[in-house]
Order: structure tokens, then sequence, then C-alpha cells
């Protein structure tokens, strides 16, 4: 019988886990040389991404910047400045401890690339904005948006920056040969991938870098970020610069949560739920005191950044980005108080009531604008000739309409396509979705109500109950679903069958258009539109820009469904990780 086992170290170790295990090493050392050979060129890597990042200065970190008092409190790009910083104490940290002769550490310029560009898919008003875009999506069934991969879709297809990489690359290093910058445009998907991988709303105290991904794999994760809900959750970093930058995120902007919420006076001291939480990690009560003197918390963030990041370099190495259980308890526990006493109520009614109509009523002038300019067919057809371009700028220069103009005629064919490839995939999984609730609704009898926010798709969803009224559910095959996918899918697709409920394709595609150049604004250029078009008159915009300190906030907060879920997400991943 042929040995299926291999002794190491007086040890009997299966040969087919062995081998699983020698080809994860193997995969784990290709990474991390490609990230070695990156770091090299981290400087003009990050003088590309940066040019596209400028705009992180003028958009939402939690407290809104249209509503914000104090020219300290954190936005987007003062987070990702600070979550770099400790990124790379860190980093060298764990390199420092775990040096060892021919050891591969974790590449600290990378690291900075991905932590001073991770927030780059934001859009304006922070997650607010990204929700509400999100809700119309899904109700229109075109899928949704994660900023973490709106991020990576922006650079890589709207704005083709591997191209501008390797020329940037050419220019400062004419030595270089052709096959050192094709390795190096091969392996720039690792960066983007930590983008796209960097959620740091989960409540991990371990991060373990899922070394066999390859770029397909982050390519599909891509995808489905924008086309299943909830998916970005389920993403794992590919390598442990990655991992950490994740975790990192945490750390960065949990204190400052905190600090912000003083700044801004939605809350007005630390009370005691906050000193229990802060005594246990070392901050005392005499420097509570201190700081409420002489009103200013900047000490306490940094102090308690100190004891996070020390403790994840005491129990991380090269390939284990680490928390203790005690510690990683306790920064979830801070971020639970903060949730409750401040994040609740960044959000009023009057935003829920303004923002989310006009974002709506945006998409559908901008989708109709790109039907009727023949701006989508051109694109369907190869593009927009520069003569077509630059009669359709001039027809809507100096209108509120230029912007988008100008962001969509200079679609290229490479964006073009990923769109029209995400709408079909989100098409497809939006159907699929609806008519397995319709199916369930069916099997159990249970009431159904159309929802203010999803019109739409519950009268989709009605509709579907209405046809599974009267087949045999039982047994439902598989194949049975695939095909009532395909049947809508088909209606869809056939632009001489259009009805409120049943959106043809091109459609889609021009809504998705219009929210993603929505998606790129920051929170003035988003204001700046609502004004310039009339949405809004003075007496709103002065409503929509009182400061926090000026509003009782107990009675306008209006709680985000959104983030009501998060919290729920955030406290049973606490409860599991303590199991």
């Amino acid at each position: 019988m042929e040995k299926c086992y291999k002794e190491l170290s007086g040890k009997k170790i299966p040969l087919k886990r062995l081998e699983k295990y020698t080809e994860q090493i193997n995969q784990a050392l290709e990474k991390q040389k490609a990230m070695q050979e990156l770091e090299e060129y981290s400087y003009e890597i990050s003088s590309v991404i940066t040019d596209y990042n400028r705009k992180s200065c003028e958009e939402t970190m939690m407290v809104k910047g249209l509503r914000k008092s104090c020219q300290e409190t954190t936005n987007r790009k003062t987070h990702q400045e600070n979550l770099a910083g400790i990124a790379l104490r860190i980093a060298n940290g764990i390199n420092k401890k775990q040096h060892q002769e021919n050891q591969l550490g974790l590449n600290c310029g990378i690291i900075e690339i991905m932590a001073r560009n991770h927030d780059i898919g934001h859009t304006f008003l922070g997650h607010s904005g990204e929700w509400w875009l999100s809700n119309i999506k899904e109700d229109y069934g075109i899928g949704y948006y994660c900023h973490n991969a709106l991020g990576p879709r922006e650079l890589i297809y709207t704005n083709q920056i591997y191209d501008e990489i390797i020329d940037t690359i050419k220019q400062s290093h004419p030595e270089v040969g052709e096959k050192v910058l094709n390795r190096i445009e091969n392996n720039l998907w690792l960066i983007m991938e930590g983008i796209n991988s960097h959620n740091g709303e989960r409540s991990e105290s371990e991060y373990r870098a899922d070394v066999t991904k390859k770029e397909e794999d982050f390519e599909r994760e891509n995808l489905y970020c924008h086309t299943k809900k909830g998916y970005d959750k389920t993403v794992v970093p590919a390598t442990p610069e990655a991992a950490l930058m994740r975790l990192c995120d945490k750390i960065s902007y949990i204190p400052y949560d905190l600090v912000d919420g003083l700044r801004e006076g939605f809350i007005t001291e630390l009370n005691e739920e906050y000193r229990v939480v802060l005594r246990k990690l070392k901050i005392t009560d005499e420097e509570i005191e201190n700081c409420q003197l002489n009103n200013n918390y900047e000490k306490i963030a940094r102090k308690l950044q100190t004891v996070f990041i020390n403790d994840v370099i005491e129990n991380s190495t090269g390939d284990v980005i680490k928390m203790s259980d005690g510690i990683a308890k306790l920064l979830h526990e801070l971020r639970s108080i903060n949730n409750r006493q401040i994040v609740n109520f960044v959000v009023l009614k009057e935003d829920n009531e303004t923002y989310p109509p006009a974002l709506r009523k945006f998409m559908n002038v901008f989708g109709k604008m790109t039907i009727d300019e023949n701006i989508l067919e051109q694109l369907k057809n190869g593009g927009i000739s520069t003569q077509n371009k630059k009669e359709l700028i001039e027809k809507y220069r100096g209108t509120p309409y230029q912007g988008f103009i100008q962001y969509t005629c200079n679609t290229n064919q490479k964006d073009f396509s990923y769109t029209t490839r995400m709408i079909e995939e989100a098409t497809r999984q939006s159907v699929f979705d609806e008519q397995e609730l319709a199916r369930e609704i069916v099997k159990t009898h249970e009431p159904f109500f159309i929802s203010p926010d999803f019109q739409m798709r519950d009268m989709r969803i009605k509709q579907y109950i209405k046809y599974y009224q009267n087949k045999n559910l039982t047994d439902y095959s598989e194949e049975a679903k695939v095909q009532d996918v395909e049947t809508v899918m088909q209606n869809i697709k056939n632009t001489s069958k259009k009805s409120d409920l049943c959106v043809d394709l091109d459609t889609r595609i021009a809504l998705e258009l219009g929210a993603k150049y929505l998606a790129s604004l920051n929170d003035f250029e988003f204001m700046d539109l609502l004004i310039k078009t009339d949405t809004i008159d003075e007496i709103q915009y002065n409503s929509l820009t009182r400061k926090y300190k000026d509003i009782d906030l107990k009675k306008e907060v209006y709680i985000q469904p959104n983030w009501k879920e998060i919290e729920k997400e955030q406290e049973e991943a606490v409860e599991q990780e303590e199991k």
C-alpha cells in the first residue's frame, strides 16, 4: 500500500494535508516577493493613486462635514493619515520583533499606500450617502454600493491607473526592463485587493490572510460586492499587509469617534459607562479630568491608540495579525458605547426626508439624459466620438448637469464593459433573491407589506407571490428556479417590454451611470448640485447645514436601518468571538 503520510519531528502528517500546507506556504512566499517588488516602486505607485484621492479632505468621516463646527473634527483624509501612522508603527514593531535572517517582513511602503487610500471609494456624507444610493439601487434591482469596492472599481476601470503607474515607473526608472514592468503590472491587484477587503466594521480580534487568493478571485469579489447584499462582510484579505490595515481601521476610527462626539456636542462629558472601559485601558480619572478641564481630548485618543498598537505588536507575527482577547473586547465595548451615545445621532430626520428623494430624482434625470442624448447607444457601439463629446459638453456648459455630462462622456470601454457586466449580474441576483423571498412567503403564509422605501422591489415581490401561489413549492427544483430567473431576464433584456416593475436593461445601465457619478461627489459637490438644481431652497440649505451643537439631537435623530443592522452584526460577532 502506498505510503499516505510523512514523519516530521516524530509526528505522522497525512501527505494530502502536507501538500496543501506546502502549497499555501509557497503561495504566501510568492505574494510576499511580489509585495517586495512593488515596495521598490511604492513612491511612484503612491503618487499616481494619491492624485485620485484629493477630495477626501472634503468628505465625511463620522461627523457630517456639512454640520460640523470644529475645524479639528476628523474628516476622511485625516482618518486615512491617522490610520497610515498606526499601521506603520505596528508593521515596524512586528518586523523588529520577528527579525530573522531570510525572513520576509511586512512591506511598509505598500501598507502606507493601502492605508492612505483605503477609503477612496467613499461617497458624499459618508456611510449615509452610500446606503441611500444602495437602497435606491436595490429598489431598481441594480445591486448595491460598498465604499470598499467602489474605490478599486473607480481606480482600475474608470481611471485605468495600472497603465498610468507603469508609465510613471518608466519615466522615473528608464533602466527597468519590460519583464519587471510586466510583473509589477500583474501584481498591482494586490494593492487594490487590500482596499477592497478593508471592511473595518467587522469584529474579529485575529486576521489571517487568504494567501491562496488569485487576481480572478479579487475581481469576482469586487463584482459580488456590487451585486450580492452583504457580500463585502465576507471578504478576507489576500496579504498580511491588507489584514493589518483592516485591523488598524478600527484602532483609528473608534477613539476619534469618541473625541469627535465630544468636540461636536453629541456628548458633553465622559460618563461612568465610558470611564469603566477607559480605566481598563489605563486611562486614569485624573487624565480624563485634565482633558475635560482643557476641553481637549486628543491625549486620550492617542493613548488609547498606543495601548492598542502595543497589544497588536505583542500578539502578532508576520502572517497572523492579532489583538489579545481582553484588549479586543475592550475595543469593541468602546465602539458599542460610541454607537449608542454618538454615532446613532449623526443623521437627522430632515436628512433622510431630503437626500434620498433628491438622489432618486437625480438618478432618473441622469438616466433619461444618458438615453435621450444617445450617450448609452454610443457607449454600446464602441464609445463617444471626440466631436460628439465636445458638442455635448458645450451644450451643457454652465448648467447643473455639466459635471455629469463630462464624467459620463469620459467613460472608457473597459469601464462601460464592467458596468454592463455588473448590471446584468446584479439584475439576475436581485430577481433570484426576490423570487426566493416570494417562494418562502407563499410556503409560510407570512403576511407581506410594501415598504415605502422599496416600493418597486416590493411590488415585484408581490407579483412573484401571486405567480407562486398556483405552484407546488414542496419540491421546487433548482432547475425550475433557474428557469424562473431566466424568464424574467429575457423580459428585462427585451427593450420592447417596458413597465414600472420591469425596468429594461438599457434603463438599468443608464441609472447606474447616474448613480456612479453621484457616488463620485464629495459632501460639498453634492450640496452644490442640490442648490443649482433648485432641489432645495435657502431655508432648507440653512437647516441642512445647522451645526450639531445647535440641535436637539434626541428630538431630530433618524436611525438608519442599515446602521441598526450593522450594530446588530457587530454585537453578534463580538459574542461569537467570545465563545
